[in-house]
């Protein structure tokens, strides 16, 4: 599983230049005040997997945020990048983001198979937490939880694909339904009895009767399968009130259509009731539709607050005064309730789109009645005018469909709209009627009559054929698909709950880690079952002597909930990050209390071990608890900074810094020599306090980083008296630096004083003699406590190479 050995940064968010991080697949804990950029590590990468920044996303932004991730300061022709080597070099890559032709591009410079199949699968893992999104699937309703919990294990393929097959099911039942097989068939059944005297139930009992009927006639010809029915009919032939026959069997056709017409358009009606309702609704509450509007400001202000350079406790659109926490739970809250809204609207446009097809159906009914040339005749006129009128009755329906909610109009109620169905019934009279005259009148021709009732009962016989194959189908491909359902839903909930089996007592137990001794226990993921229907999952614990209660929000503080959203983050991590063996926590712990932040830092340290934590923070107490935590155990411990030459830089070490000032000194260039000088001074001198134990006046919390070398200095000097070290204290270039420091802070400083390169240089040359006496040349370690002879009286480095004075 990969690990991070390297990072370079370059011209992406607040990082101008480069931002290089050697980690060499180790931990690391990164400090940075609010405003500093930090989390442009974890913005960063999250663009290199997932090809955006998920909170930059937006109208205003784009649609992958790529406008906010390039560093607005840098030129167009200056390169924006970030370059990744992993344990793995196989996946390692660096991925730009170039501006061509005015749009902004993306490149990798891996295009191997191994990384493309690197970040498909990553995409998928759990692999960075921000404090905005820690609490979001404890909070989280419970359809929302499944919906979270199924993206992160693949479970979301499983619940797509229970939904498609729920959906082909229903959508067959219905469509046996308004195809009204039984009644069709009923219909044409009812045909053959009129035209043969009795019912047809087979293919032989046909044939023997279309014989019995051509029998008269001496023909030289019969029946013997069905298809020669055209042959018979050829060899009576065409008879001479052929346009009777052509009425008549067209307006069988209308009977046929008028049997399917009822169940559709009762079909019509419940799925236009259905959309009119949610319309209402929707269109009821203009409140709601106030809140979509505001969305895009909620979604904009929930990124401003919480994000490092916000830490105000006041609402920025209205500067009323509010907790910051309490002011993001609340856009949460209210982008949550605007999720609700834009669902219902989701639901209102697949009833919109239910309605529309259900609509096409009965129109393509009605039209194979009104598109035929023969209900033009005279005879046909009294239903040419009926069927105009259901025309006009699908087209106003048609209307409201183009409705829209913010129009302010009402739906027309559906008893304005309907069809009549004692009126169809009245007409598929009539028609019948016309038809038994029709059959009456060519009853005066023996061969006529012959000709019509072999034709009319063999397209009906053939009709029932069809409708009994698909009618078949149909029901084969239902109850099948019932089947497969049911068996689906029982896999699914068996599957699912053993994995929340699992998943909850890990979750449980890293909770338990975090707050040991509470009567807070026996924390589970619990499927929601809504008859057969898996509809979601809810958190339940038992709560001192309450037993399986929910939510955790109602019974627990916004530290204990933050504690469940990291054990969820973590036990996700373990149980799904299959190729990445690193986590990115950003201010993760920015509202914990001071017990759960201690615990948090050992749960890392203890139990996480094996993984590669990077660790980014603002908050300076929890960086010194977590810092003192990992000494000696491989961490790397930085502190990142800005300023607005470089943007986000990390603090030099000392050995880049005397580099950097060896190279200006051979240069003869003093731009910022002076300020690189005093830095370096500090610096030694704050290794060598600390490794003398020098006493300074105490200090709160980051002041004590921001001790100027005068003051340490004159501190070193009091130590060195107490510990009478005379070779020390005689040494000249003590006094000499005591005495000059003003060269480098003027230097550093605008004032009236500017030191030269030969001032600065001279002062340089007394904070190398300075280190001298600490350092010893020869085995690079310092002179230090530790290596303390107390019989001898004597302070040494680790060789004893170099040795004072020290009582």
């Amino acid at each position: 599983m990969a690990k991070i050995k390297r990072v370079n940064i370059r011209g992406l968010r607040g990082v101008r230049k480069e931002l290089s991080l050697d980690f060499g697949g180790k931990s690391a804990l990164l400090y940075g005040d609010n405003g500093s950029g930090k989390s442009t590590i974890a913005d960063v990468m999250e663009w290199f997997i997932h090809d955006k920044v998920d909170f930059l996303v937006g109208e205003e932004i784009g649609r992958k945020g790529y406008e906010a991730l390039r560093n607005i300061f840098i030129s167009d022709e200056d390169e924006s990048y970030i370059s990744l080597m992993f344990s793995d070099n196989s996946i390692d890559n660096k991925k730009s983001l170039s501006l061509k032709k005015k749009s902004l591009i993306t490149e990798n410079s891996n295009a191997s198979a191994d990384f493309t199949d690197y970040i498909e699968q990553s995409t998928k893992e759990n692999l960075i937490l921000r404090y905005r999104d820690l609490v979001a699937f404890v909070m989280s309703g419970k359809t929302d939880k499944l919906k979270t919990l199924s993206q992160i294990i693949g479970y979301s393929k499983v619940t797509a694909t229970r939904d498609i097959l729920r959906k082909v099911f229903n959508r067959l039942d219905k469509e046996i339904k308004t195809k009204n097989f039984e009644n069709q068939i009923s219909n044409q059944q009812s045909q053959i009895v009129e035209q043969f005297s009795e019912n047809i139930t087979n293919d032989s009992q046909f044939i023997d009767k279309v014989n019995g009927i051509i029998k008269p006639f001496n023909l030289d010809v019969s029946m013997s399968e069905l298809k020669d029915i055209n042959v018979v009919l050829k060899k009576i032939k065409t008879p001479d009130n052929k346009d009777d026959i052509d009425q008549e069997t067209y307006l069988l056709l209308v009977v046929e259509k008028l049997v399917d017409l009822p169940v559709n358009f009762d079909e019509l009606d419940d799925q236009y009731n259905s959309y009119k309702s949610k319309f209402e609704s929707i269109a009821s509450d203009v409140d709601k539709l106030k809140k979509l509007t505001i969305e895009k400001l909620l979604v904009t202000g929930k990124a401003l607050i919480s994000g490092d350079g916000y830490n105000e406790n006041t609402c920025p659109l209205c500067l009323q005064e509010k907790d910051r926490i309490e002011l993001i739970k609340d856009v949460d809250n209210r982008i949550i309730e605007l999720e609700g809204i834009k669902k219902e609207q989701k639901e209102l446009e697949n009833l919109h789109g239910e309605l529309k097809f259900q609509i096409h159906e009965v129109t393509q009914l009605v039209r194979a009645i009104s598109d035929n040339k023969l209900i033009d005749k005279a005879d046909n006129l009294r239903l040419k005018k009926y069927i105009s009128a259901l025309k006009k009755r699908i087209d106003k329906i048609q209307l409201q469909l183009n409705i829209k909610i913010t129009d302010d109009v009402r739906l027309i109620e559906i008893s304005t709209l309907s069809a009549n169905r004692k009126s169809i019934e009245i007409i598929k009279s009539k028609v019948q009627a016309q038809v038994k005259l029709k059959q009456e009148s060519r009853a005066k021709d023996t061969k006529a009559d012959a000709y019509g009732k072999i034709k009319i009962a063999g397209h009906a016989y053939s009709q029932i054929k069809k409708l009994e194959k698909e009618r078949d189908a149909y029901e084969v491909q239902r109850d099948t698909m019932e089947v497969v359902v049911a068996g689906f839903l029982e896999k699914q909930k068996e599957s699912l709950q053993s994995f929340l089996d699992a998943f909850s007592s890990n979750i449980n137990e890293i909770y338990q880690f975090l707050n040991p001794d509470e009567k807070i226990e026996n924390i589970c993921l619990v499927p929601v079952v809504k008859g057969d229907e898996l509809a979601g999952i809810t958190i339940e614990f038992d709560f001192f002597q309450d037993k399986k209660v929910s939510p955790p929000h109602k019974y627990l503080s916004e530290s204990h909930v933050n504690c469940l959203g990291i054990a969820f983050f973590l036990s996700a991590s373990d149980a799904f990050n299959s190729k990445n063996k690193f986590l990115i926590l950003d201010d993760v712990i920015s509202s914990f209390d001071e017990s759960h932040r201690k615990r948090f830092s050992d749960l890392l340290i203890e139990r996480y071990s094996d993984y590669q934590i990077i660790l980014l923070t603002h908050e300076r107490g929890w960086f010194d608890i977590v810092k003192n935590l990992v000494k000696g155990k491989s961490w790397i411990v930085k502190e990142i900074k800005f300023s607005e030459d470089k943007g986000t830089y990390l603090d030099e070490t000392p050995k880049a810094l005397l580099d950097k000032i060896l190279g200006k000194i051979a240069a003869k260039n003093e731009d910022g020599l002076a300020n690189d000088s005093r830095q370096y001074l500090e610096m030694i001198l704050k290794r060598i306090s600390s490794e003398l134990e020098v006493k300074v006046a105490f200090l709160f919390n980051d002041n004590n980083e921001d001790r100027m070398s005068f003051e340490l200095l004159t501190a070193l000097k009091s130590t060195l008296k107490k510990r009478k070290c005379t070779e020390l204290l005689n040494d000249p270039v003590l006094e000499r630096l005591l005495k000059s420091t003003f060269i480098a802070n003027k230097g550093s400083h605008d004032g009236g004083f500017n030191p030269s390169f030969s001032d600065i240089k001279a002062f340089w040359v007394d904070v190398q003699q300075f280190e001298g006496l600490f350092v010893c040349g020869n085995c690079g370690t310092s002179v230090n406590k530790k290596y303390h002879d107390t019989v001898g009286s004597k302070i040494s480095c680790k060789k004893g190479e170099i040795s004072y004075s020290w009582s």
